[in-house]
């Protein structure tokens, strides 16, 4: 391996995407920059501009997937990684259901936004509009959560979040689905019927044992066969002991 490291930088100045602006001018003293691994690297860039033009410069690097990283300002901004995403794949009409997205890589932080089946959710900017009021969802684009207060059948569908900040391409999560049912009240009604029948059944079967005496005649069986062995032993003792 070769004991420095090749850096290949391609510097964008704001203007460098439209070489037919005139007023600017742009170089650079090396365009291949060779250094050794964490050690010292000097890029320069050269530029002249008319006057009255204000002027952005911006160091980025430039990969297969796009920009990795921009510095501006004395600050490196890093573009967004691929979003963790939390979607329940199922729930109950009525519940609260909360989903989440974040990513924590990116410089300046990213900002969400919520897809379903393929189309990007509105936020929830007021009430005052027939619009605004058919959401039944809160999107907060800072923290990445998406809260459904009372989740509808009307709610279900394939969900997907996709972080941005400005700095390379948006990344997005994969997509997940959430089913929402109703709850099957008829169900729960059945199944509690059931368990007091059950229970209804044993005790009537308990109180008819006990009134036929079942359980008073295992208890006097139970006595005698206790008076006849003792009994037994007693006889057995004063053969002994005549003897």
């Amino acid at each position: 391996m070769a004991s420095s490291l090749r850096l290949l930088i391609l510097v964008y100045v704001g203007v460098l995407s439209y070489p037919d602006v005139s007023g600017i001018s742009i170089e650079t003293d090396n365009n291949n920059v060779k250094a050794e691994e964490f050690k010292e690297a000097i890029l320069s860039c050269k530029y002249k501009f008319s006057k009255g033009m204000s002027l952005r410069i911006e160091w980025k690097k430039i990969q297969s997937q796009g920009v990795s990283f921009v510095y501006y300002n004395s600050e490196f901004t890093v573009a967004p990684t691929t979003p963790v995403c939390e979607v329940p794949s199922s729930a109950m009409t009525g519940m609260v259901v909360q989903m989440s997205c974040k990513e924590t890589e990116s410089s300046p932080p990213s900002e969400y936004q919520w897809y379903k089946n393929g189309v990007a959710l509105l936020e929830k900017t007021g009430t005052g509009s027939a619009r605004a009021a058919n959401i039944t969802y809160t999107m907060n684009r800072k923290s990445g959560t998406l809260l459904f207060n009372t989740v509808t059948k009307n709610d279900t569908g394939e969900y997907f979040c996709e972080a941005s900040n400005g700095i390379g391409l948006s990344q997005k999560c994969s997509v997940k689905r959430m089913q929402v049912d109703d709850l099957n009240v008829s169900g729960i009604i059945m199944a509690v019927l059931f368990v007091a029948l059950v229970m209804v059944l044993c005790g009537l079967g308990v109180f008819y044992a006990q009134k036929k005496g079942y359980f008073a005649k295992k208890s006097s069986s139970q006595k005698k066969m206790n008076y006849q062995s003792t009994s037994e032993k007693d006889f057995k003792h004063t053969k002994s002991f005549v003897i």
